[in-house]
């Protein structure tokens, strides 16, 4: 039986539990590909992934589902393959789509686990959750370390205890050790079964840092003047999406601007692309229905990319 060995730990029940759950990963990186590869294999009913990049050379060092053959490929795409194959039991939808607050309902679900690399759509899943009462799990690493902080309704949420969303390092300027994302994807797919299963998930802020060898837990509070509580959703609402975007330590530049995407697609197919259905490849543009992400070597030249092949 497929999940024998785990039923002797958790019981049937929770075992049914868990065949009864949703769980959406936002990113599919190196902490959402570990992340989707365990709970693939724990058995969750039905999973739920969305990731705007493609295969890069550069992932295979810490993204255990990809290999060389999926190179420019859609990580959403290879992710739902590579999982069928794993578990075929588990219902699987992939979204190659760039996440925001206009299709944010796509991660609708018992649970969200955040596997992003950025603040901004982090606070934009915390509203989600505050207002639709989901429960979810932050996760975060780079250089030698990480955090995990399970977001309960009604609890201490992200912008409780995080204010800016600008003061964040990248695994592109400091580096990462595939260790530690395989270690904090770890913790956050434990949290989640103990959510899934009502077994106590844990109420503390949990640091790692593997160098050390060391897991500090961090006692938060909740934030009585906190805007996301209180039932103000900027970035629910679009007030706080920047529309011209620079990813730090990258060459990619991701603009918000409202354009005909059938039409767009037409007009830029005389030239070739390659066609995702969700979205397409031109050149070194990805575009989705709401933005558009562009490889350039600056602000002018990604903006330039942009109005000669998009239009203004």
């Amino acid at each position: 039986m497929r999940y024998s060995r785990q039923e002797i730990l958790i019981g049937k029940k929770a075992q049914q539990k868990l065949r009864n759950s949703t769980v959406s990963i936002v990113g599919l990186g190196a902490l959402g590909s570990v992340s989707a590869n365990l709970l693939a294999r724990v058995g969750i009913g039905k999973l739920i992934l969305i990731d705007r990049d493609l295969v890069e050379i550069s992932n295979l060092q810490r993204q255990d589902l990809f290999t060389e053959e999926h190179l420019c490929k859609p990580k959403a795409s290879v992710a739902k393959e590579i999982l069928d194959k794993i578990n075929s039991e588990v219902e699987i939808i992939s979204y190659f789509d760039d996440l925001n607050y206009k299709n944010i309902n796509l991660i609708k679900s018992g649970l969200i686990l955040d596997c992003t690399d950025n603040l901004e759509t982090r606070f934009l899943i915390n509203e989600f959750c505050i207002k639709n009462k989901i429960p979810w799990i932050y996760s975060s690493a780079v250089k030698d370390s990480g955090y995990v902080f399970n977001i309960l309704p009604n609890k201490v949420c992200l912008k409780c205890i995080l204010k800016d969303s600008k003061a964040e390092e990248t695994c592109e300027i400091s580096g990462v050790l595939n260790t530690i994302t395989n270690l904090i994807a770890s913790i956050q797919v434990n949290e989640a079964i103990k959510i899934l299963t009502n077994n106590n998930p844990e109420k503390d802020l949990i640091f790692v840092n593997i160098n050390k060898n060391e897991l500090t837990k961090i006692k938060v509070k909740k934030d009585k003047t906190c805007a996301a509580c209180n039932k103000k959703f900027e970035y629910l609402n679009g007030k706080k999406q920047v529309n011209f975007v620079k990813y730090c330590g990258s060459n990619v530049y991701k603009i918000n601007k409202d354009f005909n995407f059938n039409k767009t697609k037409q007009n830029l197919k005389k030239l070739g692309i390659k066609d995702f259905k969700t979205a397409f490849q031109f050149k070194d543009m990805t575009i989705f229905k709401n933005s558009v992400l562009i490889k350039a070597n600056s602000e002018k030249e990604a903006k330039s990319l942009y109005s000669k092949y998009m239009g203004n």
